[in-house]
C-alpha cells in the first residue's frame, strides 16, 4: 500500500522491514542447524568452531546465548526472542517457527489491505513460503546417510594401495618416465578422492577429510548470499516513480 507520492505508508514499511529481517534470521538459524562442526585454521593454530552455537539453549534458566547475540545484532526483537525461547520446539526447528511468522504476516497484511494484488496473489505468496519450507527440509534429508562411512574408508585404502604400487607397475614399461607419471597419477587420483569426500560431506560435519585439498562449502558465504536479497529488494521497493 502506497501513498500518492509513490512511497510506502507506515504499515507497509514495517511489513517490508520485518519480513526482510525474519528472512535473514531464518537463514542464520537454518544453517546453524545444518552445519554443526567446522574446522577453523588461524595461522598455525587449529580449532573447532561451529555456527551451531547460535542454537545453544538452557531449558532450566530459559536462556539462549546465541539468540542474545542475534538480538544484539538486530536480527530479531525482544518479542520475537521471547516467542522463540518459549516455544515447545527444539532449537533445531526454530527456523520453521520464523518461517511461520513470515507466512502469517503475509496473510494478515493481505487481509488488512496492506498488501494489494489480484485473487491469486495470496495463493502464490503462500505457495512460495511452502516451497521455501520444502527446500529447507530437503537439505537435511540429502545429508543424512548418504553412504556408509566404511565404504569411504575402503575407497581411501584402495587409492592409497594403487598409488603405492604404481611405480613398480609402470617402471617395466616406462623406465625413468615412471617417476613423473607416478606424480601425475597421484595428483589426479588423490585430487578426485578428496573431491569425492567433499561431495560426501559438503559442510565438513563428519570430517571425512583432513586434507588441505578438501572443498567444504563456506557457510558464511551461503548466509551472505542468502541475505543479500533481503537487503537489496527492500530498498528498491521503498519508493516508485509513479
Amino acid at each position: 500500500r502506497r501513498s500518492d507520492d509513490g512511497g510506502l505508508d507506515a504499515e507497509a514499511l514495517e511489513l517490508l522491514e520485518s519480513t526482510a529481517r525474519n528472512l535473514r534470521l531464518l537463514h542464520v538459524l537454518f544453517y546453524a542447524d545444518i552445519c554443526y562442526r567446522k574446522t577453523v585454521r588461524a595461522g598455525s593454530q587449529t580449532a573447532i568452531a561451529s555456527v551451531r552455537l547460535l542454537l545453544s539453549f538452557d531449558r532450566v534458566s530459559r536462556t539462549a546465548p546465541g539468540l542474545d547475540r542475534l538480538l544484539e545484532r538486530g536480527l530479531l526483537n525482544r518479542r520475537e526472542y521471547d516467542t522463540l525461547v518459549g516455544v515447545a520446539l527444539p532449537p533445531s526447528r526454530w527456523y520453521l517457527v520464523v518461517l511461520g511468522w513470515v507466512t502469517s504476516r503475509l496473510a494478515a497484511a493481505r487481509a488488512k489491505g496492506v498488501l494489494t494484488g489480484g485473487a491469486g496473489f495470496e495463493q502464490v505468496a503462500l505457495g512460495k513460503c511452502c516451497d521455501l519450507r520444502a527446500a529447507c527440509m530437503s537439505i537435511p534429508d540429502e545429508l543424512a546417510a548418504r553412504m556408509p562411512l566404511a565404504y569411504v574408508h575402503f575407497t581411501h585404502c584402495l587409492v592409497d594401495i594403487l598409488l603405492l604400487i604404481a611405480p613398480f607397475g609402470l617402471y617395466p614399461y616406462l623406465g625413468v618416465f615412471a617417476i613423473p607419471m607416478t606424480g601425475v597419477i597421484s595428483l589426479f587420483y588423490r585430487g578426485l578422492l578428496e573431491l569425492s569426500k567433499s561431495f560426501l560431506d559438503p559442510f565438513g560435519n563428519r570430517r571425512v577429510s583432513y586434507s588441505g585439498l578438501s572443498a567444504d562449502i563456506s557457510i558464511d558465504c551461503l548466509i551472505g548470499e542468502s541475505n543479500a536479497g533481503s537487503l537489496v529488494w527492500p530498498q528498491g521497493a521503498r519508493r516508485l516513480p509513479f
